[in-house]
C-alpha cells in the first residue's frame, strides 16, 4: 500500500477550493479491478467525497452492485421510521452463494456447544457496518468504496478471503440520520469549500443527524431493540453470530484516529480477556497499514467497552469481536482543526483503509477467530456449571405487557425464557405461575444473560463513557430475583404469540364497561377512545363494581365508559370499546349497575370525565435532544398523543390557549426570558399543566412556578476531600463526582394521582444526574423520595447517594388553576424504562385529580371547601 502514502500527502496538502479525490486516489493496486463492475462515480454522478451521499443514492449503488455481481446478494431487511430501506448485502464467491445455507450451518454449529462444529472448515463470518450516527458519514462513504472492492477487486489475495468467509455489509445503519446530514451538509457546500468551523454548515440545527427519526441515539439500542433499525440489524446478527462486527464513527476535528483496544481498565467483565488479544491482533494491520500512509493514530488511552448495548461491545459478549472506529471529522466537506484543513476525502480514506485492515486481517487469523468462538460458547456452559446461583426470576401479575415486551426483548437476543409452571417465593418474593418466568444461566447466551440481568455497583474503573447500570428487569419494573431453587418450569421456552389476542366479550346490555389502569398499554386504549368520539370517565378512587362473572375490584385509575352521555349509539361504543382494547390487550370488565357493593358508585365526582389533551413540548436551543425524543417516541408510538413540538424561541409568539399540557424536558431553556415566565404562570393559573424532567423542572424551580427547590451543588461539594490529590487523579475524581448512568429506587405514595397504576412502592429510575429536590413542607406535593440506600444497579459514589438519599425525586402539586408536575429524572430513558414511563401519561390524564396546594394555608382552605361543598 505504498502508493497510498503518496495519495494522504495529497490530501493532506490540498487547498480549500472544491477537490475531490479520483477512485484511483482510493483504492490499491495490489489487486486488480473487473471493468465491468459499474464504478461509484458512474452511477451518483460524482467521485465519492465530492459530495455527501445521499441514503437512496448508497441504496441504488448497492442494487447495482448486486445486479451486476454474481458475488453479491441484497436483501432488505426492514424499513426505518421514515420508511427508507435497510439493507444487508452478503459477499462471498458465487459458488458459496449456491452452497450459502449450509456454510451457514457449518457456522452456526461452531456457536453451538451441542453440535461441535469444526472451526477449520467452517466459514468466517464478517459483519461490516458504517456510520450509526448519520453525521459521521466517512463510514457510509468508505462504505461505497468497500462494496466497489468487494464486487470488482480480482487476484488471489481477495478471491481466498471470499472462499473463506461470509461478508455481511450493512453500508448505513442509520438511513433517517444519514440523509438527514447528507442534505445539510450538501446544502451548505460552496464551490469554494468553506473549514471555518463556525460556517453553518459545520454547525447544525436540532435534530443533528446524529440520530434517527425520533432523535434517539441507535449506537445505544443494540441491547435495548426500540426501533425497527436495531431490531432488523441484531435478527441478521444472531442469524449469523459473526467473528468480527465493524463500527464506524467519528469524533472530534482536532482529533487524529481511533481504532480498539479501548481502555484496558473499563471493559465490561463479562468479556473474556482474550477478545482483547484477538482485538489487539487486528489493531497491528491497521497500525501497519496507516503507518505505511504516515496517517496518525491512538489507541487505548479512550473510549470503554463496558455497556453492552453499543455496537462495538455487543458482540464481545457474544463471541465476537466488536471493533470500535473513530476518524477526525471534517463534520462537512473541510473543516479547520490543529492538524491542518481536515478534507471530507481523507477522513474516507481512513475508515475504508481499515476495512480492507479488518477484512484481510480476520482471513490471515482465521481459524483462532473461529476457535475462539467456538471455546467461547463452550465455556459459557461451564461458567453457568460454577456460578454460585442457577438462574433469574421474573414477572408481574398485575401488568402482561410489560412482562411481554421483556420477554420479546429476550428472545430477539435468542435468550431462552421459561415460564414457571408452580408458584415459588425466593427472597421474599412470589412469582406467580402465569405470570412469572424464568431464565436458566445455562445457556449458551449466559454472558449477555449476566450483562442483560446484572446488579453489579462495584468497577475495577469507576469513569463511565455511557451507563453503568441497565439491568432489564428493574427497567421494566418487574419483581425479579437471582435464585438457586430449581424452578419448576414448562419444557418449552416462550415464544411471542403470532396471533393477536382475542377480544373479550362484551355484554350489550351493559350499564357500563371497565379496565383496569395497570397495563402499560392502557393510556393509548384512553387516548384512542377519545380520539373516537367516546364519552370516558376515570376513577380517582378504587371501588368494586358488579360484572356479569361476579365482581370486580377496580384501583384508583380504572378507566369507565357508561352508557350516560355518549353521542354515539351504545352498540357503536361497545364495538369501539370491543376493538381498541383487545388491540392494546386489555381486559374489559361489562358493569352491571352503578350502584357498588364498596367504594364510590359511577356517579360519583370522583369518577370524573376524561377531556381530550392537547400536549406540546418545547424543543429545539436550550433542550435536551435526546429526552425530546424520548418523550416524542413515547407519546407518539406508545400513547398515541400527537405532539406539538415548539421552538424555544418561538415561545413567546405562539397561542398557548391551544395546549392543555407543555413539557420541558431537560435543558437550560436559555432562550426563555421574564416575558416567557410571566406567560407560562398565567397559563398555568389558567388551568394548564406544566410537566418539568430534570433541567426542566430545575427552571420551573428557579423561576418560581415549580414550589420545590433543587438540592444545591455545594451540598454534593463538600461531601469530597480533593485536598490530597495530584495531577494524575483528575479523571478518577470527576468521574466518582458524577452519576454516569445508573438506576436508584424510589418510594412512591401510591395514594397519589401521579402513581395510579403502578404495582408496588418502590420504582426504578434510570439517574443520570444529581439532581434531587429538597422535600416541600407541604405533606401532600411530595409524590416519590429516593430510599434510604438508593442504589439498586450500577456505579454512584457513596458521598453522592448520602445526599440523594430521602431527598424528592417526584413532586405535584396545584398553581390556581392549573398543576406543576416534576421529576428529578428522565422517566423514558431510552425508551426502555417502560417501568417509570406511565409517570408521563398519570401527569397527562390524572393531573386534573391533583387538588392538594404548596402552600399548607391554600391547602387546607381548600380541602375546607371541598368539604363544605361535599355536605350540601
Amino acid at each position: 500500500m505504498r502508493y497510498l502514502k503518496l495519495v494522504a500527502l495529497a490530501l493532506l496538502l490540498v487547498s480549500t477550493s472544491a477537490f475531490s479525490a479520483t477512485l484511483k486516489d482510493y483504492l490499491p493496486q495490489d489487486v486488480t479491478y473487473d471493468p465491468s463492475i459499474p464504478t461509484p462515480e458512474s452511477v451518483l454522478g460524482y467521485q465519492v467525497g465530492e459530495w455527501h451521499v445521499r441514503h437512496d443514492q448508497l441504496v441504488r449503488y448497492m442494487e447495482v452492485l448486486a445486479e451486476n455481481s454474481d458475488r453479491f446478494q441484497l436483501e432488505y431487511t426492514g424499513r426505518t421510521h421514515e420508511d427508507r430501506p435497510l439493507l444487508l448485502i452478503t459477499v462471498t464467491t458465487p459458488e458459496n452463494h449456491q452452497n450459502i445455507d449450509a456454510l451457514r450451518d457449518a457456522h452456526m454449529a461452531v456457536a453451538d456447544p451441542a453440535r461441535k462444529g469444526d472451526p477449520e472448515t467452517a466459514p468466517l463470518v464478517l459483519y461490516m457496518g458504517y456510520s450509526i450516527h448519520g453525521d459521521e458519514p466517512s463510514g457510509s462513504n468508505a462504505a461505497l468504496l468497500y462494496a466497489y472492492y468487494l464486487a470488482a477487486a480480482q487476484g488471489e489475495k481477495i478471491e481466498a478471503v471470499l472462499r473463506d468467509s461470509i461478508i455481511l455489509l450493512d453500508p448505513s445503519l442509520n438511513p433517517d440520520g444519514l440523509a438527514r446530514f447528507a442534505q445539510w451538509a450538501n446544502q451548505h457546500r460552496s464551490q469554494n469549500l468553506v473549514a471555518d468551523p463556525q460556517h453553518r454548515e459545520h454547525v447544525q440545527g436540532t435534530p443533528r443527524g446524529r440520530v434517527n427519526h425520533y432523535w434517539f441515539d441507535l449506537n445505544r439500542d443494540w441491547l435495548l431493540l426500540q426501533h425497527p433499525e436495531s431490531r432488523a440489524r441484531v435478527v441478521n446478527f444472531q442469524k449469523w453470530k459473526p467473528n468480527v462486527l465493524t463500527d464506524f464513527h467519528e469524533m472530534g476535528t482536532d482529533s487524529t484516529f481511533f481504532f480498539q483496544p479501548g481502555i484496558p481498565t473499563r471493559r465490561n467483565p463479562n468479556t473474556p480477556e482474550e477478545n482483547v488479544t484477538l482485538t489487539a491482533k487486528l489493531a497491528e494491520g491497521h497500525a501497519a497499514a496507516l503507518d505505511e500512509q504516515g496517517r496518525l493514530y491512538f489507541t487505548e488511552e479512550a473510549f470503554d467497552d463496558f455497556y453492552v448495548g453499543k455496537g462495538s461491545t455487543y458482540p464481545d459478549v457474544q463471541g465476537a469481536i466488536g471493533i470500535l472506529f473513530e476518524q477526525a471529522s471534517s463534520r462537512g466537506h473541510a473543516q479547520d482543526s490543529i492538524n491542518g484543513v481536515v478534507e471530507f476525502p481523507f477522513t474516507i480514506q481512513n475508515q475504508f483503509t481499515t476495512s480492507l485492515t479488518t477484512m484481510y486481517g480476520a482471513h490471515a487469523n482465521k481459524t483462532a477467530f473461529l476457535d475462539y468462538q467456538q471455546r467461547f460458547f463452550d465455556s459459557a456452559l461451564e461458567l453457568a456449571d460454577d456460578a454460585d446461583f442457577r438462574g433469574y426470576l421474573f414477572g408481574d401479575e398485575t401488568d402482561p405487557a410489560r412482562v411481554e415486551g421483556l420477554l420479546k426483548l429476550l428472545a430477539q437476543h435468542e435468550v431462552q425464557v421459561y415460564p414457571v409452571t408452580r408458584d415459588i417465593e425466593d427472597n421474599g418474593v412470589t412469582f406467580k405461575a402465569g405470570t412469572s418466568y424464568y431464565v436458566p444461566l445455562q445457556q449458551p447466551q449466559y454472558r449477555l444473560i449476566r450483562a442483560m440481568f446484572s446488579t453489579r455497583q462495584d468497577f475495577r474503573d469507576n469513569t463511565f463513557y455511557d451507563v453503568s447500570g441497565w439491568t432489564l428487569p428493574l427497567a421494566f419494573n418487574l419483581k425479579f430475583t437471582r435464585t438457586d431453587e430449581r424452578v419448576r418450569h414448562s419444557d418449552t421456552a416462550w415464544q411471542a404469540a403470532p396471533e393477536a389476542p382475542a377480544a373479550t366479550a362484551l355484554s350489550a346490555d351493559a350499564y357500563a364497561y371497565g379496565f383496569d389502569w395497570h397495563n402499560y398499554f392502557a393510556p393509548r386504549a384512553l387516548q384512542e377512545l377519545l380520539e373516537a368520539g367516546v364519552h370516558v370517565r376515570q376513577a380517582d378512587l378504587d371501588f368494586t363494581a358488579k360484572v356479569t362473572d361476579g365482581t370486580h375490584a377496580f384501583d384508583a385509575g380504572a378507566v369507565v365508559i357508561t352508557q350516560a352521555y355518549q353521542d354515539k349509539p351504545w352498540a357503536e361504543v361497545q364495538q369501539l370499546v370491543q376493538t381498541i382494547t383487545a388491540r392494546n390487550g386489555l381486559n374489559v370488565h361489562s358493569i352491571t349497575t352503578g350502584l357498588t357493593p364498596s367504594g364510590m358508585d359511577l356517579g360519583s365526582r370522583n369518577l370524573r370525565p376524561v377531556e381530550p389533551v392537547k400536549v406540546m413540548m418545547l424543543v429545539g436551543d436550550g433542550a435536551n435532544m435526546y429526552e425530546n425524543g424520548e418523550a416524542w417516541y413515547y407519546l407518539d408510538r406508545h400513547v398515541g398523543i400527537p405532539l406539538s413540538m415548539i421552538d424555544t424561541d418561538r415561545f413567546n409568539r405562539i397561542d398557548l390557549q391551544r395546549y392543555t399540557h407543555i413539557l420541558m424536558v431537560d435543558g437550560s431553556y436559555r432562550n426563555l426570558n421574564d416575558a416567557s415566565v410571566s406567560r407560562l404562570q398565567d397559563w398555568v393559573r389558567k388551568g394548564g399543566v406544566v410537566v418539568g424532567q430534570q433541567g426542566g423542572a430545575k427552571w420551573l424551580s428557579e423561576n418560581e412556578i415549580l414550589a420545590a427547590k433543587f438540592v444545591e451543588d455545594e451540598a454534593f461539594d463538600e461531601k469530597f476531600d480533593s485536598s490530597a490529590l495530584s495531577y494524575s487523579d483528575r479523571d478518577s475524581y470527576y468521574g466518582k463526582r458524577r452519576v454516569a448512568g445508573a438506576i436508584f429506587g424510589v418510594e412512591l405514595d401510591l395514594s397519589h394521582p401521579l402513581t395510579f397504576g403502578f404495582p408496588r412502592q418502590q420504582l426504578p429510575v434510570f439517574k443520570d444526574s444529581l439532581n434531587a429536590m429538597t422535600v416541600p413542607k407541604s405533606p401532600f406535593i411530595t409524590v416519590g423520595r429516593y430510599l434510604d440506600e438508593p442504589l439498586l444497579s450500577g456505579y454512584a459514589a457513596k458521598e453522592n447517594r448520602e445526599v440523594i438519599a430521602d431527598k424528592a425525586a417526584l413532586v405535584a402539586h396545584r398553581l390556581g388553576g392549573g398543576r406543576v408536575i416534576a421529576f428529578a429524572d428522565d422517566v423514558n430513558f431510552r425508551a426502555f424504562f417502560w417501568g417509570s414511563a406511565k409517570l408521563l401519561s398519570n401527569a397527562i390524564f390524572m393531573a386534573p385529580a391533583i387538588d392538594a396546594y404548596a402552600s399548607e394555608d391554600k391547602d387546607a382552605a381548600a380541602a375546607a371547601a371541598e368539604a363544605e361543598e361535599a355536605a350540601h
